[in-house]
């Protein structure tokens, strides 16, 4: 499953956070970074970074500030007052992708965990899925007020994407019932 997550890195003691979308299983993390931000160009050149679970107020925000309140592991930022896990870098690839949104550069990551901070205070990561399977809900309760098939078949594919199986069980059930008619 992918958890929305808020990474912090640095470069040049410049401190950065990035809503990222992190796929975290045992003791490694992956992602993918979209060329153009700084995010980018931090982990293109540097081998540590943090990633932090936090309400999604906070992934919100940090589209728009990296201001915070860090506090440093071994030279690692962070977000204070929040779950955090620290990881090297152990493999960079740099991919072309073209999509509707046209063509990009991404950079995929894979992290080794180093070690992980709780501060006595346990947030679930948000996932997208979630939101997602809700609006899904309530499109198929509504689905006598209008055609809503193509708003729900959109809402599955990007479940299947990033959802659990129980998030994507779910959403499989929905399309079936609504198909059915």
């Amino acid at each position: 499953m992918i958890y929305e997550t808020v990474v912090v890195t640095k470069l040049n003691n410049r401190l950065n956070k990035a809503p990222i979308g992190t796929y975290i299983k045992d003791k490694k993390v992956r992602m993918k970074i979209f060329e153009g931000s700084h995010t980018y160009e931090n982990l293109l050149n540097q081998d540590y970074f943090s990633v932090n679970v936090v309400e999604p107020i906070k992934i919100a925000e940090a589209v728009l500030t990296d201001d915070d309140e860090y506090l440093f592991y071994r030279d690692i930022p962070f977000v204070k007052g929040y779950y955090s896990i620290f990881y090297k870098v152990v493999s960079r690839k740099i991919i072309n992708r073209e999509d509707k949104l046209g063509k990009s550069k991404i950079l995929l990551i894979e992290g080794e965990e180093i070690d992980r901070i709780y501060f006595n205070r346990e947030i679930k990561p948000y996932c997208r899925a979630d939101g997602l399977i809700v609006e899904m809900a309530i499109l198929y309760s509504r689905r006598h007020l209008k055609d809503i098939e193509k708003d729900i078949l959109e809402l599955y594919k990007i479940i299947k994407k990033v959802g659990s199986k129980e998030h994507k069980n779910l959403a499989e059930k929905f399309v079936k019932e609504m198909l059915k008619g």
